[in-house]
């Protein structure tokens, strides 16, 4: 009896990663068999298809489960187009089941992925839109995300992520069909807004919102394959994704350790650099060269510059701060805001002094933004306790603990302070 639960309990979790892996292959392909007006439909053959593999794997998986799901999809869109022929606003290349056999045969086939989910990342993510609505669709429908989990990475309820996939599904419907990027006329626009979106999905891996899961590995690496997915195909490989796709390695790499065995984030200058990736660090440092293709620096080159520069050092007091210093200067002119004001100040801090970059946080402290951002009051709790001013350390840090998001962040911060106490 405890063995059939355990193999029931592991034909589960691989279900659920292959799904998720999967996810992204299915609807794009079956969106773009189906014509984006049944873009709901094509969900609903790949949850048919989830839990047709979810009865059937019981007692173990196939041999080759991911041929079983694809194929459990296929057979399933070819009993909806039969079903929906004359109910549902197909694509004329499916009038006869023949021709709409060999069309999904060659939509789900692994030379048409790329295509597929290129024409959907760039598709859900239409100017008309707005970032909040383009990140959601990618998360649903690239990632593989619930909406119930997407809600809860944004910390809204499932209502309001319906609500931005019926927007995003009445825009598609409005589109007719997912077109090849080799044929948007818009691509310039297209790319901006997609590499944004790709930018929102990473961080909302690699320090998001949710308490329960601050640090999301899974959506950092999606983020880097999409990003990368979009280098593989001339039409949109560029020198902004390639500086994209720099910093997602850079930071990727560091990722392990971020948290220690307890769950609690652990500050960068106690970081054990021998754990980063050093492979993926030579991956981003290609990409970076990559990106020194073009005639001007994005703020992708320049934020993947900072990532570089905090890779490759051996350690904080060895990084060049003044380099770092200076792409923030440029960050600053092309995309000011309080949290590239404040890393800055953090930076100036190591090539001028503590006090310095004590003197420049201060100054930014009635900021909205930063007043309710916890990482603003740790980060200047950090330059009061090594400027040696205890008092104002204990309050911020007080009120960092106060506003953290996540178990992982208040536990962090009350190990500082906890820490100034006894010193």
């Amino acid at each position: 009896m405890g063995g059939d639960r355990d193999v029931q309990a592991s034909s589960s979790g691989l279900i659920e990663d292959l799904f998720r892996n999967e996810h992204a292959h299915l609807v794009a392909a079956l969106t773009r068999i189906l014509g984006t007006s049944n873009v709901a439909l094509a969900e609903d053959v790949v949850q048919d298809a989830l839990v047709s593999a979810m009865h059937a794997w019981r007692f173990g998986p196939p041999r080759d489960p991911k041929a079983w799901i694809v194929r459990a999809a296929r057979n399933r869109a070819i009993d909806v187009i039969r079903r929906e022929r004359r109910g549902a606003l197909l694509l004329p290349e499916l009038a006869s089941l023949t021709a709409a056999t060999d069309t999904i045969d060659a939509a789900l086939a692994p030379a048409a992925d790329r295509a597929n989910q290129l024409a959907m990342m760039f598709a859900v993510c239409d100017p008309t839109l707005t970032p909040e609505t383009h990140v959601t669709l990618i998360l649903r429908w690239l990632c593989g995300l619930s909406p119930k989990e997407i809600g809860q990475a944004f910390l809204v309820d499932t209502q309001t992520i319906d609500r931005r996939l019926h927007r995003g599904k009445a825009r598609l419907r409005e589109l007719g069909r997912l077109v090849d990027v080799d044929h948007l006329p818009d691509l310039e626009e297209g790319r901006g807004s997609v590499l944004q979106a790709l930018y929102l999905l990473f961080n909302e891996g690699y320090h998001g919102s949710n308490p329960r899961e601050p640090v999301r590995p899974f959506l950092c690496t999606d983020a880097l394959r999409l990003t990368e997915m979009l280098l593989d195909t001339s039409a949109t490989a560029h020198p902004d994704v390639s500086a994209l796709a720099a910093l997602f390695c850079f930071d990727i790499a560091r990722l392990s350790t971020r948290l220690d065995a307890e769950g609690v984030f652990v500050p960068l200058e106690e970081q054990d650099r021998t754990r980063w990736d050093w492979a993926l660090i030579e991956r981003g440092l290609g990409h970076l060269a990559g990106s020194a293709a073009g005639d001007r620096m994005s703020r992708w080159h320049l934020e993947a510059g900072i990532a570089c520069e905090h890779a490759v050092a051996p350690s904080v007091r060895a990084t060049d701060w003044g380099r770092i210093v200076a792409f923030y200067d440029l960050l600053v002119a092309q995309a000011p805001g309080p949290i590239v004001a404040l890393n800055r100040a953090l930076a100036v801090a190591e090539r001028d002094g503590v006090e310095e970059g004590r003197r420049q946080l201060v100054e930014v402290a009635g900021d909205k933004k930063l007043a309710r951002y916890p990482f603003y009051w740790a980060a200047l709790a950090d330059l009061q306790r090594r400027a040696d001013r205890p008092a104002e350390a204990r309050a911020s840090y007080e009120r960092a603990i106060e506003l953290s998001r996540s178990p992982a962040e208040r536990a962090s911060y009350r190990r500082r302070l906890d820490l100034l106490e006894v010193s």
